[in-house]
């Protein structure tokens, strides 16, 4: 007999109170840069016929519900925490997401990476399935974790050891870290790809490739380990050159009053243009008129995967991206990797690209076949959970899923 699933899911801060009423009207997702993972879960739910709560932090949401699938607003006890408050907040965390779970009577529970697995043992003893979906890296690997650090990831490994808590991995080098964790076995994993709609990027315009003016676009947050400074250095070093080109800055975040006032204080005010928020159309537009994408994160941020290269990929422009990404091991020839924090590097490829246009479009003619699995569901964050759910309701193993990062078949084992 199949089980019928009832579904405890952390949606975490982004907006999931906008994706369900888009979902609850019959809208497609495009409020977003791609298909809401909130989004997939409400479908995929609705797909096995479970019923569903969704927890979400979003700040100013308001408790809505529809065909057995409800959500419900939470304080993010994390928010503004730093230190032993931080860690403590995760317990204060997990007990709400408990609380929350035992009250709906959920017989799933899927939560994010900002929660400690081992805080849900309870849960598991009463025979709920907890799986956790990672999307964000669990550690930086260019520095020794802090002693708080290695306790919390002493709790993950103990938990990825024992094998029963299924792991939804939203990049590779995720994927490699749960495995070091767990000692290369124990919980199964399931990888997935960010979702596109086509027509969230596809059918831009190709830019005037030949012209005098090389347009590049820097999409994100603007945060100094976005490496938005480095943008500065970048500009200086391009002016430097005698090259032709423009910088296009489109985002907001704490960092951005800092950033106009260097720009300006370096004389980079006709080089280097800040748009701030753009919408889906605006985006769409200021993209229309750019040849490549710079993603230059640096190396102190803790990257899952970064959207931003996928995005740039999708709209047909190239991307020159740190190494600390892991997007660009799924994209081949449609990125040009430089080392994270590397200035020189990013100059040098963008100078041989406002050189020779020949190299820019042989790259750029690499985007469409790179960006193909991505507007695929077959690849998705639905389908992971839809590998899971069926897992559970046959009371069959979960199976791993792995992902190539170079193209082919999903491998599955």
């Amino acid at each position: 007999m199949k089980t019928l699933l009832k579904v405890f899911y952390t949606a975490g801060p982004g907006n999931a109170f906008e994706a369900f009423r888009e979902w609850k009207s019959g809208r497609r997702d495009l409020i977003g840069s791609h298909v809401a993972y909130s989004r997939q879960m409400f479908e995929t739910c609705a797909s096995h016929g479970a019923r569903a709560r969704i927890s979400c932090t979003h700040p100013g949401g308001e408790e809505d519900s529809y065909e057995g699938i409800s959500i419900v607003p939470r304080a993010d006890p994390s928010r503004g925490k730093s230190g032993l408050r931080f860690h403590f907040s995760l317990y204060q965390k997990a007990r709400q997401n408990i609380e929350d779970a035992i009250d709906f009577g959920a017989n799933v529970v899927v939560i994010a990476e900002d929660t400690n697995p081992a805080h849900y043992t309870s849960l598991r003893r009463r025979g709920v399935h907890v799986i956790q979906a990672l999307h964000t890296r669990l550690w930086r690997e260019d520095r020794r974790p802090s002693f708080m650090q290695r306790r919390r990831l002493r709790d993950f490994a103990r938990v990825y050891a024992a094998g029963d808590m299924p792991v939804l991995s939203a990049s590779d080098v995720i994927s490699a870290q749960v495995e070091a964790l767990s000692g290369g076995r124990g919980s199964p994993i399931v990888e997935f790809l960010p979702l596109y709609y086509p027509e969230h990027y596809s059918g831009l315009p190709e830019p005037a490739w030949q012209a005098q003016v090389l347009n590049i676009i820097f999409i994100g947050r603007i945060e100094a380990n976005k490496g938005v400074f480095d943008l500065i250095a970048i500009a200086q070093q391009l002016k430097v050159a005698g090259l032709a080109f423009r910088i296009h800055i489109c985002g907001v975040g704490a960092a951005l009053t800092d950033l106009m006032r260097e720009i300006a204080l370096h004389g980079l005010s006709n080089d280097i243009t800040c748009h701030g928020w753009c919408n889906r159309d605006d985006l769409r537009r200021v993209m229309s008129h750019c040849h490549v994408a710079v993603v230059p994160t640096r190396g102190d941020f803790t990257e899952g995967f970064n959207h931003v290269v996928v995005e740039a990929i999708l709209a047909g422009r190239p991307a020159v991206a740190s190494s600390i990404c892991p997007a660009v091991g799924y994209m081949g020839d449609a990125v040009k990797v430089v080392q994270a924090n590397d200035v020189a590097g990013y100059v040098k490829v963008l100078a041989e690209f406002a050189r020779d246009r020949t190299t820019l479009r042989r790259h750029a003619d690499a985007c469409s076949a790179a960006g193909q699995r991505f507007t695929e569901t077959s690849y998705s964050f639905g389908a992971a959970l839809n590998n899971v759910f069926s897992a559970i309701k046959s009371g069959t193993p979960v199976v791993n899923r792995r992902i190539p990062t170079q193209g082919g078949d999903v491998l599955s084992q």
